[in-house]
């Protein structure tokens, strides 16, 4: 079983739900795509089923 933390960097590997909402920053948001690579940013306490990942980009702005 793999343990994560935050402010590790991940890679995606494969879209569960390809479909799934997403938030960025207006101007350069785009759905999460095999490959990105993210950080992240929040693990809730209660479980470590799922996380909050943040990709962005080399300006620091929300890609998703």
């Amino acid at each position: 079983m793999a343990y994560f933390h935050e402010y590790d960097v991940v890679r995606v590997t494969k879209l569960i739900q390809p479909d799934r909402d997403y938030i960025g920053t207006e101007s350069v948001k785009r759905a999460p795509r095999v490959g990105d690579k993210g950080t992240i940013v929040h693990i809730p306490p209660e479980t470590n089923s799922w996380c909050i990942v943040e990709c962005v980009n080399n300006d620091g702005l929300s890609i998703w």
